[in-house]
């Protein structure tokens, strides 16, 4: 096994890896001393923090494991890779909207360095990957597809591994680690952390989501682990107006690739939402739309809260006992496991926190928004929310339902966004019909 790249502290070389020899290993040390503090040689972070026993230590970079002013880093030199062949066994076809992205991306590489794939929800942004990942990997580059949510990381692994049978793709996040390989990684930002100057292709997605689009820390592990010559490639439904700016090249693709318009979200207002919330309890009006579209499809309901999640479920529980439902949250230990238990229509109903919001396909799903006013769901969330039905499949009947006891700037933007990309894309003749 390759496992060149990575800086790794001796104790996660012992978990990690334990059959190394780090005897052929460089090494360099964790911190080194800098006029205004000690400089982390893994994140990049300055610190003046103190221990007791007379060594200092990094702040910035500690759910990682503690880097400290008496440790070092070990890592084995990356060598230049041969070029080969690389199989592509994806059965699908691109569409021309899609094919000309994937054809720009292929031409711009040298004459670009940053790129935004600006794509609305299901547009198929990581097949318009497929052509340009094949290329780079024919030509000995390594590549790192990384985004800051743990789901949208999993459903990335599968799809290359489904789409490049014969790569070794390794994944690794806080939850998991699948170690196949070191020119193929697809990884949570904060991993990034433990590479410097390695690839040459990085690739992120969901760009704008939390924690990535306001931390320093995960902008500078994206930098670092990029080579200084490398390319980077932005995927987006929601990007600030920073982002569109700033890239070398933007791509637009308003509509998806089954040519139906993106589900307009319809609201359903309750007065005294609130004042039932906090009894755990659904207003009848809110209960009877649930049971209507549950006997139409599945349902994703989006909460803004963990302590209302557990309580919502309950209460829907006593009011529909048949019908099969669970919960699933950030720190859910089960998580995952629900995830593709959904997807294989083991539940009915799927009640979830933003944690959801991106990076999960669910075929035959309707989608309700619970308290849409709530401060959790700005513009760009319920724009992702609504843009898990409808992805994929035949089924055309998806409802996105916003729950509101009044109508907030938020609300009011993310539909104006979904309605203008359909009239877009109506206009450039991607979709059939409004």
């Amino acid at each position: 096994m390759e496992i060149t790249g990575q800086r790794l502290l001796w104790k996660e070389w012992q978990v990690f890896y334990p059959q190394i020899d780090l005897a052929y290993a460089e090494r360099i040390s964790a911190m080194v001393e800098v006029e205004d503090g000690w400089l982390c040689q893994r994140c990049g972070g300055i610190s003046q923090e103190k221990l007791p026993a007379g060594f200092f230590y990094c702040t910035d970079c500690l759910t990682l494991g503690r880097v400290d002013s008496r440790s070092f880093l070990y890592y084995f030199p990356a060598e230049e890779l041969c070029t080969r062949q690389v199989n592509l066994v994806w059965s699908g076809q691109l569409s021309p909207a899609q094919n000309k992205i994937a054809e720009h991306l292929l031409e711009n590489q040298a004459a670009a360095k940053t790129f935004l794939i600006w794509a609305v929800t299901g547009a198929g942004k990581t097949e318009i990957l497929f052509p340009l990942l094949k290329a780079s990997l024919e030509r000995g580059k390594r590549i790192a597809v990384t985004s800051p949510r743990v789901d949208v990381c999993n459903e990335l692994y599968l799809r290359f591994r489904n789409a490049f049978p014969q790569e070794k793709i390794s994944l690794f996040h806080g939850q998991e680690r699948k170690d196949a390989g070191d020119v193929f990684v697809v990884c949570t930002v904060h991993q990034l952390l433990r590479y410097h100057s390695y690839f040459d292709l990085i690739i992120v997605d969901e760009v704008d989501a939390f924690p990535y689009a306001a931390d320093p820390l995960l902008h500078r592990a994206v930098d670092d682990a990029q080579k200084t010559d490398g390319n980077r490639i932005y995927l987006s439904a929601t990007p600030d107006h920073f982002l569109k700016k700033e890239v070398d090249r933007l791509f637009y693709l308003p509509a998806r690739y089954h040519r139906r318009r993106l589900p307009v979200p319809q609201l359903l207002f309750s007065w005294r939402l609130e004042k039932y919330l906090i009894k755990g309890q659904l207003p009848k009006n809110i209960l009877m739309k649930i049971g209507r579209l549950l006997e139409k499809n599945n349902v994703l309901l989006f909460c803004p809260s963990i302590s209302l999640l557990a309580n919502i479920a309950s209460y829907i529980e006593k009011k529909f006992p048949e019908v099969r439902l669970t919960t699933v949250f950030s720190q859910d230990q089960e998580r995952l496991i629900k995830v593709e238990n959904m997807r294989a229509g083991k539940y009915q109903l799927l009640i979830t926190t933003t944690i959801l919001e991106r990076g999960v396909t669910f075929e035959k799903v309707s989608v309700v928004v619970l308290q849409a006013s709530h401060r959790v769901f700005n513009r760009s969330a319920l724009v992702q929310i609504a843009g898990r039905a409808d992805r994929k499949g035949g089924y055309t009947h998806a409802e996105v339902i916003f729950i509101t006891s009044e109508v907030t700037t938020s609300i009011k933007k993310a539909i104006k966004e979904i309605e203008e990309n359909n009239r877009q894309a109506l206009q450039e003749g991607l979709i059939d019909a409004l």
